[in-house]
């Protein structure tokens, strides 16, 4: 079985809470409670009101109201929020737990992250960037204007102004009534994987640059090292490494890199 595994997108898989996965997905079914056990478990230090000056501590999570950089990692376990060392919160970032911000990661202006959020090293949520339940790997960016729902973003990948990894298929009123449940199923060579997820986004390789405004569907795998053109609809499946993705008659399609 190829191009499912934590490793067929990944190279470094220390930095996910739990890789011991048969398929890359289930990373993101089983985040939360994985975030939760780190953060709880962490020897890092409690910080409280007095110990956070420029961030606003609620029951429901952390407003910035001033530019924040973190000196030393601690954590606030009521919220499940952890905080490294060198990491920069600028003014108007609403954070909920569970979330960890990884040392030297910075999260701009506006962002959003909307629980179940791991931001890794040297990582960056920009500016009116949504994030829900997902991961950033080390180096990883979305810069600008970004929704990234339950996804994974490889290390040092790059999501370019206004690209969306959307996470919900359309809905009958039948399910928006809670009547069934439509779970995600990614095609793959005649056949498909049922996800088992009524929400997934997309997995986005290692070094994956995805261009301005590029939608992905939901159930999108894409392999290391691709390029994605910009103003692509890149629909559900999974895409061999290291090909340029873009429109061709509103259809996405793949061909070889050429630098």
């Amino acid at each position: 079985m190829s191009n499912v595994l934590p490793g067929d997108y990944f190279v470094d898989l220390k930095q996910f809470p739990n890789n011991n996965v048969s398929f890359v997905w289930e990373i993101i079914d089983s985040l939360n409670e994985n975030l939760i056990s780190l953060i709880q478990k962490s020897d890092f230090p409690e910080k409280d009101k007095k110990e956070t000056k420029g961030l606003q501590l609620n029951d429901y999570g952390i407003v910035s109201n001033e530019n924040f950089v973190s000196v030393n990692s601690f954590k606030i376990s009521s919220l499940n929020i952890l905080i490294e060392e060198g990491v920069e919160i600028e003014p108007g970032v609403l954070i909920k737990g569970p979330c960890k911000l990884s040392k030297g990661c910075k999260v701009r202006h506006g962002a959003y992250l909307r629980e179940s959020c791991l931001i890794g090293e040297k990582s960056v949520v920009g500016h009116v960037t949504e994030v829900k339940n997902s991961i950033f790997l080390k180096g990883s960016e979305a810069g600008h204007f970004a929704y990234v729902g339950d996804s994974i973003l490889g290390a040092f990948s790059n999501l370019g102004a206004g690209a969306k990894l959307a996470n919900l298929e359309f809905r009958t009123q039948e399910e928006k009534e809670g009547k069934f449940t439509k779970t995600v199923k990614i095609p793959s060579d005649g056949k498909e994987f049922d996800t088992g997820l009524r929400k997934l986004g997309a997995i986005i390789g290692d070094g994956v640059e995805v261009g301005c405004n590029v939608v992905t569907s939901p159930g999108t795998l894409i392999g290391q090292g691709c390029w994605i053109s910009p103003n692509t609809n890149v629909k559900k499946g999974i895409y061999a490494e290291r090909k340029l993705i873009r429109s061709k008659n509103n259809k996405a399609v793949e061909s070889d890199i050429r630098l």
